[in-house]
């Protein structure tokens, strides 16, 4: 039995009318692509004229299943069907007819009924009506500049258990409503009873009944993950926002107790041993000039400086003129004269078992503060204790705001740098300025890029895409064989025919489009005949066997890719997994930038230099342990995944490449993308020689520098080549690598010339040492 589209106010029709009207404008353009798309798209359609005239059933609509996907894909480009999340869908219906990929996998990773969150979208609950249609009626029929407009958030729980947030828009381009007979004219005074009665389901069907309206066309919808957006915002909104109690409150409670009405206020921060404004502008510094940062040690005599910065203990002051002439005017005595205080009490806060900050008490007379009223402070020290904690834990979460808006996924190494500019900026606005979050950079940085890559994995994916493809056509024929024994149709010779012209063309000559024409051909003209025969009366077990081995999703054999992605798979996450063990003994050595990525194996950059750490000093010898920790760890690396390839579904093979580059270059964090990069003309150098010694030859040969079992280190100076030498004499006396070491000469490079690299043997079976090696170890050898 046909399935319609459920009708109400308006009579739905299915139709692409209002596309091919589009389409034919298109052919008068000058871009030549969009016209030659355009006059593909409605050749299409006037082979399928009910697509353009239009249906009312699901199923009508569905036998043009191919039609609809080549039109289609007009609006889906296929180069944005794994980044834009959208879906046409019927009309006066949340019920999706196509959709791009990234649509398509959310609704697969999500618990959610995604259409019937869709309809409740546009409802805020059973009893009103959605508003959607009407909108487009009274402003696009009627020309109303009704604003119906408010912002559509949905959420979707995954199958992770965690929700994502979109932004949901309507296209209507494609959609036309016009009234039918017994539409009713809505005329201004009949617009100001639905705006009145907007939630009322039923005033809006008594001004539109039942098929009233004609809907053609159809809707696009269309979604934006705003999950980081909405975390951020969130965040803010909880974190970034101004204290509870405000400051006067709090500084005329402290007036009341002490009843000194001319009491102030102040306070600054300690800042390992740096004394720095604070961060919440309603203080002002009492005892420190705008601006003023100094050590502790200056600060004031031994004697005070002893209680607040070593014992955490207060420091009264009840005479400051006496003070002041005890010390022979010390900084502290003449910061507080200058603004007329004669008596003062410093109170340091802790703050997590660390000195976080200084209150100051002070008046215009002497004795008003003094170690007998100061026993008051016992009654109100556990609020000022509580005010001035959460101040700070605000501040430190608009410094982790900022950063988590500006930037994201920072490397612990240069987290600091990153909090000073959020510092900066946050000061900036708190005094009221417009401030931006400045590009960091970090020069003179030594780079060490490495990476350890399965040999030949274009080569070993498309032996599984044949194999996959080879294994599905036999069986294929080996089916339609048995079947046309029974029934002699001409059809299945010639689907015989077909396949065998496949599978000689796989034979002779495999190629990029191969997989995509012969997976066409199987799911236009093979998949449908067997799932006809699966679900016809005279059933083939066979058949139903053989379509039980088909990937869900694709409707293709997936067998020997499934095999050899998740070997891929299985050797990154081992490769990475050590590779972060690793490079946390590596840090404790020296911190430094690091970053991997995943491809068909594990690539990394680090990053080391004066400019990547805050109080350290940078020291050649820690470039060279770094060198050498790379050399050891990629060895160990190899190694250790030969010993466990028999683990892995597929005996790939691997090789280890290094860069080594004596340069310092800088690097910038990108705000736009989010990410460093390597930055300057100059500097662009070292990225260029980087991309391209990966697919290098040897020079004069055709040899590939990168070679199974071996490790091979790319340099451009001799004194590069005399430090790696060192080192891999040093790993041969450790069995690390073979005997044979070879220096090369690499082809001309674009952009690059003169560059040589350093190849040796990898010993599979090296016993991996307790302890990274460092240079010291050299000179032991």
């Amino acid at each position: 039995m046909e399935q319609f589209i459920p009708t109400g106010p308006f009579k739905p029709i299915i139709s692409l009318k209002y596309l091919a009207k589009v389409l034919t404008t298109f052919l008068s353009s000058e871009n030549e692509i969009e016209k030659i798309q355009a006059e593909q798209a409605l050749k299409v359609l006037e082979k399928a004229p009910e697509l353009v005239s239009g249906v009312r059933s699901y199923e009508v609509f569905a036998s043009y299943k191919k039609e609809i996907e080549q039109v289609m894909s007009i609006l889906f480009p296929a180069m944005l069907t794994k980044n834009e999340i959208k879906a046409a869908v019927f009309p006066f219906s949340n019920q999706f007819f196509y959709a791009s990929e990234r649509f398509l996998h959310i609704s697969k990773q999500t618990t959610t009924n995604i259409e019937e969150v869709f309809r409740k979208l546009y409802k805020k609950n059973e009893n009103v009506a959605n508003l959607n249609p009407y909108a487009i009626i009274l402003n696009q029929y009627y020309g109303y500049k009704v604003d119906f407009e408010r912002p559509k958030l949905l959420t979707l729980d995954g199958i992770d258990g965690k929700p994502r947030t979109y932004r949901v828009t309507f296209n209507a381009d494609f959609i036309e409503m016009y009234p039918n007979e017994n539409a009713i004219e809505i005329t201004p005074e009949i617009l100001d009873i639905l705006l009145t009665n907007a939630d009322d389901e039923d005033v809006w069907q008594n001004y539109f009944p039942d098929n009233s309206w004609t809907i053609e066309g159809f809707g696009i919808l269309s979604m934006i993950d705003v999950t980081l957006d909405q975390q951020i915002d969130t965040f803010k909104t909880h974190l970034i926002q101004p204290n509870k109690e405000s400051f006067q409150f709090l500084l005329e409670d402290i007036r009341e107790i002490f009843n000194l009405p001319n009491l102030r206020l102040g306070s600054y921060k300690v800042d390992h041993k740096k004394i720095i404004a604070p961060h919440d502008k309603n203080f002002e510094m009492l005892t420190l000039a705008p601006g003023e940062n100094i050590d502790t040690s200056n600060y004031a005599c031994d004697h005070v400086n002893n209680l607040l910065f070593n014992e955490c203990k207060p420091a009264i002051i009840s005479n400051v003129e006496n003070y002041h002439k005890k010390h022979n005017g010390n900084r502290l005595s003449n910061a507080l004269l200058d603004r007329g205080l004669k008596s003062a009490a410093l109170l340091p806060i802790s703050i997590g078992g660390e000195l976080g900050f200084i209150i100051e008490l002070a008046t215009s007379e002497i004795n008003q503060i003094n170690a007998i009223n100061m026993v008051k402070l016992e009654s109100i020290i556990p609020f000022i204790l509580s005010y001035t904690r959460r101040t700070v834990n605000e501040f430190q979460n608009e410094v982790s705001a900022v950063i988590q808006q500006e930037c994201t996924s920072i490397h612990p190494s240069v987290e600091w740098r990153f909090e000073e500019e959020a510092t900066k900026y946050i000061y900036m606005r708190n005094a009221g300025y417009s401030p931006k979050f400045e590009e960091i950079t970090f020069k003179d940085v030594f780079p060490l890029y490495g990476q350890v890559d399965i040999v030949g994995s274009s080569l070993a994916r498309n032996e599984a895409i044949q194999q996959d493809i080879t294994e599905q056509l036999e069986q294929s024929k080996m089916l339609l064989t048995g079947i046309l024994a029974e029934n002699k149709l001409p059809f299945y010779e010639q689907l015989i025919f077909q396949i065998d012209k496949n599978l000689a063309a796989i034979k002779e000559d495999f190629h990029a489009n191969s997989e995509q024409e012969i997976n066409a051909f199987f799911k236009t003209q093979l998949y449908p005949l067997f799932r006809h025969i699966e679900e016809s009366t005279a059933k083939n077990d066979d058949v139903s066997e053989f379509l039980k081995l088909l990937d869900k999703d694709n409707k293709t054999l997936y067998k020997a890719r499934k095999e050899y992605d998740t070997a891929v798979d299985q050797i990154n996450t081992v490769f990475s997994a050590f590779m972060d063990k690793k490079q946390h003994e590596a840090q404790e050595m020296f911190p430094h930038y690091f970053e991997k990525y995943k491809t068909d194996g594990l690539e990394h950059n680090m990053y080391v230099g004066q400019s990547i750490v805050k109080r350290l000093k940078f020291h050649d010898t820690v470039l060279y342990n770094l060198r050498l920790w790379q050399l050891q760890v990629t060895c160990e690396m190899e190694a250790m995944y030969y010993q466990q390839q028999k683990k892995f579904p597929l005996p790939l093979k691997v090789a280890s490449l290094i860069l080594a580059y004596d340069i310092p270059i800088t690097i910038r964090y990108r705000i736009d993308e989010k990410q460093f990069d390597v930055d300057g003309a100059y500097n662009v150098r070292y990225e260029m020689i980087k991309k391209r010694i990966d697919k290098a030859h040897i020079k004069d040969t055709n040899e590939r520098l990168t070679q199974p079992h071996k490790l091979c280190v790319v340099f451009s100076s001799s004194a590069i080549e005399r430090e790696y030498l060192a080192y891999f004499e040093f790993l041969q006396s450790k069995n690390y690598i073979g005997k044979n070491i070879e220096v090369v000469e690499l082809e001309e490079l674009q952009g690059a010339s003169g560059i040589k690299a350093i190849r040796v043997d990898i010993n599979q079976n090296l016993q991996k040492s307790t302890s990274n090696f460092t240079v010291e170890d050299l000179q032991t050898v």
